[in-house]
C-alpha cells in the first residue's frame, strides 16, 4: 500500500467487522477527481478480516492501516487514525458511509479557505433495506437558523452524521467520548460556536442506514439518553433551553421513555443532578392520559403550555 506525507486532506475510516461496507467506501474514494489525499483506516475488528482484504488490494491512493491494541469503540475509533495524519484537513469517515459521487471530496477541497476552520455537507440519506436514496441536504437559510442557535440540534439533527464534516486538523478533539447518543451534535455544537463554518449545500455523502449501526443500540435506551442529555445540560446549562424547539425536545425524551417519576429520572442519572424544569415536565405528562400524550398534536398542545409556565426554570 502507498504512504503518502503532506497532502491536503486525510480520510480517517474507523472501521468495525463490516468488509463489504468498507469496500463500498474504498471504491468510492477510488474514483474521486481530488487527488491530494491520504487514507487512514483503524481497525477494530474482532478478527483479521479487513487486515487481510487490505494486503490484497491494489489502490492508486495512499493507505496506512492501524490495528487497534484494544476495541476502542465509538467515538475514539473514529478518530484514532488522527494522529498518523499528515493532511491539514480531517476528513472523518464512517466505514458504511461513502462519497456520493467522483466530485465530492473536489466540492470539499474547493470550500477550504484561510478563514474557516470546519466545513459541513448535505448528503443522501441511503436505506440499505430498500435501496432507496432521500436528499436531506438542507439550505444556507436553515444552516444559518443552526448556526445562530446551534441547540436546535437537539430538536433535529438537520447536519447528519460526522461523515459530512470536514475539520482543521489543528488539535481540537470534537468528538467528546463520554458521548454516545449525542456524540456528534455535543460536536458540533462546539464547533459552530467557537469557529468560522461553511456549509455545501450539496449532498456530497451517502449516509447509509442499517440495523448494524451503533445508534441503533442507544435509541430508546434510557440509561444512555437520559445520562447524556443531562451531561450535555450540565455543559451548556439553561442556553440548551430557550428555545421552544429544544424545549420540545426534551418534553419528548420523557415522552417517548416513558419516564413518570422523578426517581425514575434519577435512577438513569448516574447522579447528575435533575434541572427543575425536567422535574416539572413529568408531573405535567403524569397529568395527561399516556393515549392523548402518544397523539402528535395534543403532545404538542400540552409542550407549549408546558413551556411557557416552565421555560424561565
Amino acid at each position: 500500500m502507498l504512504e503518502q506525507k503532506n497532502c491536503e486532506i486525510s480520510i480517517c475510516i474507523g472501521t468495525y467487522n463490516r468488509i463489504d461496507y468498507l469496500k463500498r467506501l474504498l471504491d468510492s474514494i477510488a474514483i474521486q477527481k481530488y487527488k491530494n489525499f491520504e487514507v487512514i483506516i483503524t481497525d477494530d475488528s474482532s478478527n483479521d478480516s479487513i487486515e487481510q482484504y487490505l494486503k490484497t488490494i491494489h489502490v492508486s491512493f495512499p493507505i496506512q492501516y492501524i490495528r487497534n491494541k484494544e476495541t476502542l469503540g465509538t467515538p475514539k475509533n473514529w478518530t484514532a487514525g488522527i494522529p498518523y495524519a499528515s493532511g491539514q484537513w480531517i476528513k472523518v469517515m464512517h466505514d458504511d458511509d461513502y462519497f456520493s459521487d467522483a466530485d465530492s471530496l473536489n466540492a470539499f477541497a474547493n470550500a477550504i479557505d484561510d478563514e474557516k476552520e470546519v466545513i459541513f455537507s448535505g448528503y443522501n440519506a441511503y436505506f440499505e433495506s430498500t435501496k432507496h436514496y432521500l436528499n436531506k441536504t438542507i439550505d444556507e437559510r436553515s444552516f444559518q437558523k443552526i448556526k445562530k442557535n446551534p441547540f436546535l440540534l437537539l430538536a433535529e439533527n438537520k447536519i447528519g452524521n460526522p461523515s459530512v464534516v470536514l475539520f482543521k486538523n489543528n488539535g481540537n478533539e470534537w468528538y467528546n467520548p463520554a458521548y454516545k447518543w449525542l456524540v456528534d451534535i455535543e460536536g458540533y455544537i462546539r464547533m459552530l460556536q467557537t469557529t468560522s463554518c461553511g456549509y455545501i449545500d450539496k449532498p456530497l455523502i451517502n449516509m447509509s442506514y442499517n440495523d448494524s449501526q451503533v445508534t441503533n443500540t442507544c435509541f430508546r435506551n434510557p440509561s444512555i439518553e437520559v445520562y447524556e442529555w443531562l451531561f450535555l445540560y450540565q455543559q451548556y446549562k439553561a442556553t440548551s433551553t430557550k428555545s421552544i424547539l429544544v424545549y420540545d425536545a426534551w418534553w419528548r425524551m420523557i415522552r417517548n421513555l416513558k419516564i413518570v417519576t422523578v426517581a425514575e429520572l434519577q435512577s438513569y442519572s448516574r447522579s447528575l443532578p435533575i434541572p427543575v424544569f425536567l422535574s416539572k415536565i413529568i408531573v405535567f405528562q403524569c397529568a395527561i392520559p399516556r393515549g392523548i400524550l402518544s397523539i402528535g398534536i395534543c403532545s404538542k398542545l400540552f409542550m407549549f403550555f408546558s413551556y411557557l409556565t416552565n421555560r424561565h426554570e
